[in-house]
This record gives structure tokens, sequence and C-alpha cells, in this order.
């Protein structure tokens, strides 16, 4: 079962889905098998078509051990992806109260909690999974989930400091635009300027970080500044939603004209 469970870290679900198939028809009582298969059916779920698959996997697993916080995890884990957060929430209460508990629970109920607006309880499960798992500081993704609770909550300089981290291990344009918003979250607007703006000199023709850092100048009423990022933008993403944005700049420095150009071209863009 290592082995299998080695398998399905390294995203080898395929590779395994028969097997543990084969595991809980001969013992439908092996409550990790049927984790594991809940887990895999969830991440071989392109397109919707093993969602009940999953659940039932999951609700089998605990059947099969009632009181171990894994398999409870592994169900409210389904739960959530239904949107059912309150029975979530309540099979992540009894995991939490056995005699031995998966550090991962803490994690799940951290998400569900961020994800349902409840940020300042969020972090408190968080830094107990943290407390607990050596890899919510190393592995990219636990740290990105980490960095974002922490924005949600206001607590914007530990995500910055999770992002600049995440820089150093796997270096990605994408954290430092992360970054960025993680400042703008957090109504630091001057410093997720600063970023974006660096990001820009190294990339001129990012359209994200100039549509971005229009938004932020124009929050500031530096409508000229916007104007301009809002042009760099357009030549590269000339979308309908990005004309509109612009429409609204020319509207507030006077220029109706312009503001209508957009709007029609928004309406039939070429």
């Amino acid at each position: 079962m290592r082995e299998i469970r080695q398998q399905v870290s390294a995203g080898k679900d395929q590779a395994v889905v028969y097997e543990l198939e084969s595991i809980v028809r001969r013992n439908p009582k092996d409550s990790e098998a049927w984790e594991l298969l809940a887990k895999v059916y969830t991440d071989l779920d392109f397109n919707g078509n093993m969602t009940a698959k999953a659940f039932a996997a999951a609700e089998k697993a605990v059947e099969a051990a009632p009181n171990n916080s894994t398999c409870l995890k592994a169900l409210a884990e389904q739960h959530a992806r239904k949107g059912r957060f309150k029975e979530a929430l309540a099979l992540l209460d009894k995991a939490a109260k056995q005699k031995v508990v998966d550090p991962f629970v803490y994690k799940s109920y951290a998400l569900i909690l961020s994800e349902t607006k409840r940020d300042k309880e969020a972090v408190v499960y968080w830094d107990k999974f943290a407390a607990r798992k050596d890899t919510a500081n190393s592995n990219i993704v636990q740290m990105e989930a980490g960095a974002l609770i922490y924005a949600r909550a206001g607590l914007t300089d530990k995500a910055v400091a999770i992002y600049d981290r995440m820089n150093v291990i796997a270096p990605s344009d994408t954290w430092v635009a992360k970054k960025a918003e993680a400042y703008a979250l957090g109504g630091r607007t001057k410093e997720a300027i600063d970023v974006y703006s660096k990001m820009i000199v190294k990339q001129p023709d990012d359209e994200m970080a100039h549509l971005e850092r229009a938004r932020l100048y124009s929050k500031l009423g530096k409508d000229k500044e916007a104007l301009s990022d809002m042009d760099a933008a357009i030549k590269e993403m000339p979308t309908s939603s990005v004309y509109l944005e612009r429409a609204k700049i020319y509207e507030k420095l006077g220029n109706a004209k312009m503001a209508k150009r957009d709007r029609e071209k928004a309406a039939s863009p070429e």
C-alpha cells in the first residue's frame, strides 16, 4: 500500500486505479484502499463523471473505519466539493477529536474556512497544520495555499514572505504577481504598484501587470497613469472587458468621445 500511496503522490493515479479497485473488491473493509481510491477518482475527475464514485469511495472508507481521521477528512473533502461545508466541517470536527489526528485534517479545515470567508479561523487551523507538517514551509503547493490564507486574513507580510520564499525555491513570475495581489488585497496599493512596476521593467509587454497596475492607479485617482497602462494592456489583450475598463477611465478624464468609442469596440471587438 505504501508503494501505491507513493504513486498517487507522484500523480500516477491512472496506474493504480485498477489495483485499488481490485483490493477493495477482495477486502471491502480496507479503509486505506477506499480512502486512496476516493483521492484517485477525484484526481481523475476531469469532466465530473467520477464525482459520485469518489464520494462513494470516501463513504466506504468511513464505513470501514469510522474513527480514522484520514478517512473522515477524505469524506469531508468530498462534501466540500459539493458545497456542503456544514457537513464537511462536522466531519473535520470529529476527525480533530481522535487520538491520532492526520495533520492534513487541519489543512482541509483551513482551506474550507478560508473559502467560506472565515479568514481568521482559517489562519488558526493553517498554523496548526504548519506546526505539525514541515512540508507546509517547503512544498510549493502547500506554501501557496498558506500564503493565500494569510493574504485573505490580512496578514500581508506573512503572505509576502511566503511568496518570496517560493520564488527562491521555484523562481516564477507567478509568485511575484501573487505577491503584488497580496499587497493589493491588504490595501497596500503603493507597494503592489511597486511590484507590478518591477515586473513591467523586466517584461515591458506583460499585459496582466499593466492591467493590474492600471486598476490600482485608477483606485488612487491617477487616471492618466492608469490610461497609459490600459493602452499597453489592450495592445496585447484587446478584449471587451478591457475596453470597458478603459472606457471608464476615459469618462473619469472627461473624454466622452473616447469612452464611447471603447464601449462600441467592446460591443463588437475586432
